[in-house]
Formats: C-alpha cells, sequence, structure tokens
C-alpha cells in the first residue's frame, strides 16, 4: 500500500474514533457497546451535519410557534410541498436542525412536505419521501416477498419516508404521529401521480403508472415510538444493522473518493442512490486494505410499512393492474389523532406543552 493510502486509511480510524467508534483491526468488528453509544455516536454525527440551519432562525422564527400560539384541541394540520425558493428551503434547513441523527438529502425522486397548524400557520413538523433503497431484505422477503423481476417492476410505486418528525414544541404533543398521518392524507398520492405521470422510470425507460401504493420508514433506534400503534403503520422486522452514515457523515466521504477509480463512479444510475453509495464505500475500503465488515455497525433498525392500497401486495406482485385505495380522508385521520391520541391525555400534554423545547429523535 502507498503512503497516500496509509495516511487516508489512519484518518478514516481516526474519524471514526472521535465520533467514539472503535474499529478492531484484529477482529475485523466495529466495537460499540450499548445502545446509548449508538445514540451518542449518531447526536455527534448530528452536530456535524444538521446544524448549518441555525444561521436561518431569524428569517424562519415566524414560523415557529410558541407554547401561547397553541390550543391542542384545535391542532389542524395542512401539507405544503417544499418548493426550490429561498424562504422554502431556509425553513426545511431550520427544521433539520432540531434532529439528532444525521438528515440525508434523499435520493432520486423526491417529494417533501412542511405540515403546518392551520389554527396559527405555525411549522408542525416536516416529511420527506425519497426513491426507496433497490436491495433490502425486510422489505423484500419479509414484507411484500416479490422476485427481483417482479421488484424491478412495481418498486417504482413505492416511496421510503427518509425524514418525519414535529419540531418544537409540537413534538411535546405526540405531533410526530400526526405527521405520520398525514401522509395518507389523499393529496400525498394525488401530488405523487401529477408529479410523475408523464416521466419514464430511470431505471427501465418505461413510463409507468405513477400511484403512491407503498410508502415505509426506518425507526432511528431500533423500533420508533412515532408508529407504535398507530393507524395503518405496521412493524414488519429489523434490519440487519448496515450502515454508512457513520463513515459518511464524519468526513470520510471525501477521503474514500480519493481512492476509488474513476471509472467505478461512472457506474451510478440515477435511482441507486444508496446501493451506488454502498458499492463506492466498499471498493474504496478494499482498496485501502480495510474490511467491508466497517460498515456492520449493528444498528438494527426497525422497519415500517404504510400501504395506501387495499390490494396493495397484489399490486405490487404484478397479479393486478386495478387499485383499490384505503379510504383514508384527511378530515378522518385528524379527528382519529385527536380521538385516539390526544383527548385522552389532554392534561398531561398541556403540561408537556410548557417544557422546554428538545431534539427529535
Amino acid at each position: 500500500m502507498d503512503k497516500q493510502k496509509e495516511i487516508i486509511k489512519q484518518k478514516i480510524i481516526e474519524n471514526l474514533e472521535f465520533y467514539g467508534i472503535t474499529w478492531d483491526e484484529n477482529q475485523h468488528k466495529i466495537l460499540v457497546d450499548n445502545d446509548d453509544d449508538f445514540r451518542k455516536i449518531q447526536r455527534k454525527l448530528a452536530e456535524r451535519t444538521n446544524l448549518k440551519g441555525q444561521k436561518h432562525k431569524s428569517e424562519v422564527e415566524k414560523y415557529i410557534a410558541q407554547p401561547s400560539d397553541i390550543d391542542i384541541s384545535k391542532i389542524n394540520p395542512y401539507l405544503v410541498m417544499v418548493e426550490s425558493k429561498e424562504d422554502h428551503q431556509q425553513l426545511w434547513s431550520y427544521a433539520t436542525t432540531y434532529w439528532s441523527i444525521p438528515v440525508t438529502v434523499g435520493y432520486g425522486r423526491r417529494i417533501r412536505y412542511f405540515v403546518f397548524d392551520r389554527q396559527n400557520d405555525k411549522l408542525i413538523g416536516i416529511v420527506g419521501l425519497c426513491d426507496p433503497v433497490i436491495g433490502l431484505g425486510v422489505r423484500d422477503s419479509d414484507s411484500i416477498g416479490w422476485t427481483k423481476d417482479q421488484k424491478m417492476q412495481r418498486l417504482y410505486n413505492c416511496m421510503t419516508a427518509y425524514i418525519l418528525g414535529a419540531i418544537p414544541p409540537y413534538n411535546q404533543l405526540l405531533g410526530a404521529k400526526l405527521v405520520a398521518l398525514t401522509l395518507m392524507f389523499p393529496k400525498v398520492r394525488e401530488d405523487f401521480y401529477q408529479k410523475y405521470k408523464n416521466s419514464p422510470s430511470i431505471i427501465t425507460g418505461v413510463n409507468k403508472k405513477p400511484y403512491l401504493i407503498y410508502i415505509d420508514t426506518l425507526g432511528a433506534f431500533g423500533k420508533s415510538a412515532i408508529y407504535n400503534r398507530l393507524l395503518n403503520w405496521d412493524f414488519v422486522n429489523y434490519t440487519k444493522g448496515q450502515s454508512h452514515l457513520h463513515i459518511t457523515a464524519n468526513g470520510s466521504w471525501e477521503l474514500i473518493k480519493q481512492v476509488v477509480p474513476e471509472e467505478v463512479f461512472e457506474t451510478y444510475r440515477f435511482g441507486e442512490g444508496p446501493n451506488w453509495k454502498m458499492r463506492i464505500l466498499k471498493r474504496g475500503l478494499r482498496e485501502l486494505g480495510l474490511s467491508e465488515d466497517m460498515l456492520s455497525i449493528g444498528w438494527q433498525r426497525g422497519y415500517y410499512r404504510c400501504p395506501l392500497a387495499e390490494n396493495w401486495k397484489e399490486y405490487l406482485l404484478g397479479d393486478t393492474n386495478r387499485v383499490v385505495w384505503r379510504k383514508f380522508t384527511q378530515r378522518d385521520l385528524v379527528r382519529y389523532w385527536h380521538d385516539r391520541w390526544i383527548t385522552p391525555r389532554l392534561d398531561i400534554l398541556k403540561t408537556h406543552l410548557q417544557c422546554p423545547p428538545d431534539i427529535i429523535v
């Protein structure tokens, strides 16, 4: 190994150690003691990636609620699609500063929403959808059960919620559960249809029916309280614990890119974001004489699904081309949130509303 590669290798190991992760060269194993350490690592990585938006505080604070702005019994959400204009980008960037895990930008197709409260036009939270990972065992085997060919035909009809949550003070009021319910608003699948109705699939080149059939997401640490016992959100199983965030979010991505041949980078195809990055990382680690096991950090994350159609499995398996939508209305979903989660806890939630703001996850 030449001198430059040895320097890069040592710098990557130092970056891991700075964030509390030990690489055991003999065992080819990442060493993290317990779940609390995982949380500390993620929080430290988030401080590096998420805090840039704080510079926009003065521009966006008019959208951030104070406790006195909120009558809990009158919370009523509405969605605004995030656009490229500056004020939207500033508000999105600022909202992500409350997350305690690194926030990515998503991959491929993206639809992002602000969730506002109609009673005061303040921001409840945010949610972002992006293209799903092409290879995800817990989805492919445990949830849908499709073949490779079936997946290539109908993965187009799936999206992943790569960020979802409520910001203070709504995060003290079970606001994240409300944000998760907004993905079932008819507006979301209608927006998806309008945005992609004349857009051929990048992977297959075919102009497919842009029906948003299936949304999934991952809990940050194991299972997530957001989706627990929540209408139409089902826990399926856990992921295997491979990740690249502990490497890419700590500054090592730029280092690894230096040792990967240029022609390997040119293998990227739109729609392959996460899978492509994992391939690049594995190649880079091999070039440096490091094991691919460095990606196996053990962050097992809970996998959740939110089907929008009654016959979602039949459609995704290609057994039918007809969609039978689940009959969710915005009004019914908001009423469910109030009746199931808010009214029985109203007194204690009023106390929570006076608590100081905290991070999201």
